[in-house]
């Protein structure tokens, strides 16, 4: 090597050291007192050893050059790669709070969206790690990075059902980046350390938090007690989801019967229609080894949704929960539903609804809250889906819910009941309520009221039972077939076999418009 060689070699290895000390080794040691992980060591934990290869490692903060503090800004504060994780490629950026508080500068936020465009381009999952105090301030400048943020917005929106986008929020995400936390697909928040904020006043302690986005906004699906168990969580998603919207989730092994009978699927549910059971218990009775990984679970517990396997197949789950609020439809849920739904089936993902619901929630609170135009969502989604599905009814399946938990002629591949499904445009006892208030009115006075009520109301659920319905198949409820309880995993695999190379199109159109 010659001796003019010698020279940028050398400041190119001076730049490469620089960059890995990050903003230098007092702060490396405030991060790690926080409980927090460095950008590389996020990274490094989440990469098979050795796969990263670093783009954009020389650039500074330009604003450093005139400024009469200088501050180290190693890559401008945002390390951004290529990688493998199982040895499944992917691109990775990591904001680096030890450099000015990971705030986001000119060079750092051209960095994540050109990363973001290459993700786009060359089909392979996004990985975010967010630790930043927001967009960064000069004097001589004002806020750095507006088109560069621009930007960055509009690709994560136009790369979105591409290619899957994981974000993790590991410390304070402000600012416009909250914006990109989510327009993830996934967005994970550590409970220590994670605070997501647009902006404007906080008036509560818990305003921002994992906790708060988990149980009152509903932003964050998965939260993690540190930054190693976020991206273990992260991890786990990616193991459901294929690589882009063009490929199909992988398929393993598995040791589990696919025809396993499940005996306590019997005594699941309660003698008495007006008791409650935990679906939960349901779901991990049929799924592969009782593996069953929740999303949002403490938001709209009504609903559940998560990912599972049968037979080694990946299947989406959603499911009415009739031990919250009756496994009603309300705004919450219904927007919970509908994401998920739309995830599913971009990746290519079937998805499994259980149903046991009583509908959508009456009355002047519920209608205030949007309740029609929420569940409009549902039927516009569900209508609209072209991933496998699979319906299994369990016991109510009562007015719009019917058909917005993929029921009636909305499209499933494949519908079963149990024998204990009722199905009615309302609550049969809402219906003998409403016809007969006069009589029950006068048997009360009598001092019969039960037996009359039961006289109503037993022909009446005798009529909506799906044993009864055989003579409508086609014009009233349809259900493809009335199955034991304990069968119930195996027809859902069979079914998930049978549609496994299902080919359906969407109506061709420029786009569709969503209820709002």
């Amino acid at each position: 090597m010659g001796q003019w060689m010698d020279g940028f070699v050398a400041r190119m290895e001076a730049q490469d050291k620089e960059a890995l000390a990050g903003g230098g080794k007092e702060r490396v040691e405030v991060q790690h007192g926080l409980g927090k992980l460095t950008a590389r060591e996020r990274i490094d934990t989440l990469v098979d050893s050795g796969s990263f290869k670093e783009f954009g490692s020389n650039v500074r903060d330009p604003s450093g050059w005139a400024s009469t503090i200088r501050k180290p800004s190693a890559c401008d504060g945002v390390v951004v790669g290529t990688a493998t994780v199982s040895g499944r490629r992917i691109m990775v950026y990591s904001i680096d709070f030890t450099v000015m508080s990971g705030t986001i500068g000119d060079q750092g936020v051209w960095k994540i969206a050109e990363l973001v465009q290459m993700a786009g381009q060359e089909q392979v999952p996004l990985f975010g790690m967010i630790d930043s105090a927001g967009s960064r301030l000069s004097f001589k400048r004002g806020s750095a990075g507006l088109n560069g943020m621009g930007q960055l917005l509009r690709n994560y929106c136009l790369y979105s059902g591409i290619i899957p986008q994981i974000t993790m929020i590991l410390g304070p995400c402000t600012g416009p980046m909250a914006q990109i936390a989510t327009l993830s697909d996934v967005l994970i928040m550590n409970e220590a350390t994670g605070f997501l904020w647009l902006g404007g006043k906080i008036e509560t302690e818990e305003a921002g938090t994992a906790d708060f986005h988990m149980t009152r906004s509903g932003q964050c699906d998965l939260i993690a007690g540190d930054d190693e168990e976020a991206i273990a969580l992260a991890k786990q998603v990616f193991a459901f989801i294929p690589q882009n919207c063009w490929e199909k989730p992988t398929s393993i092994e598995s040791d589990d019967d696919p025809d396993r009978r499940e005996e306590s699927l019997l005594t699941v549910m309660p003698d008495n229609p007006k008791f409650t059971y935990d679906m939960h218990e349901v779901i991990e009775l049929i799924v592969d080894d009782g593996e069953f990984f929740e999303l949002k679970e403490e938001f709209a517990p009504n609903i559940i949704i998560g990912l599972a396997r049968f037979d080694g197949m990946v299947c989406g789950i959603t499911a009415s929960n009739p031990d919250e609020l009756s496994g009603v439809m309300e705004p919450d849920s219904s927007d919970k539903y509908d994401k998920f739904m739309m995830f599913l089936d971009t990746f290519n993902i079937p998805l499994l609804t259980m149903s046991d619901t009583t509908a959508y929630p009456p009355g002047d609170k519920w209608e205030r809250m949007g309740v029609i135009r929420h569940g409009a969502k549902n039927l516009h989604g569900y209508s609209n889906l072209t991933n496998p599905k699979v319906t299994v009814v369990l016991r109510r399946s009562y007015g719009g819910s019917n058909i917005t938990m993929g029921c009636a002629k909305m499209g499933p591949d494949f519908i079963f009941a149990w024998p204990t499904v009722e199905f009615a445009p309302t609550g049969p006892e809402s219906i003998v309520e409403a016809i007969f208030h006069k009589e029950l009115a006068v048997a009360k006075e009598e001092g019969r009221y039960e037996e009359a009520y039961q006289g109503y109301l037993r022909p009446l659920k005798e009529g909506f039972s799906v044993l009864n319905m055989s003579r409508v198949y086609t014009t009233f409820y349809t259900v493809h077939a009335v199955i034991d309880p304990r069968d119930t995993r195996a027809n859902i695999v069979r079914s998930l076999h049978a549609s496994a190379n299902k080919k359906e199109t969407s109506l061709p159109r420029r786009r569709y418009v969503k209820p709002a």
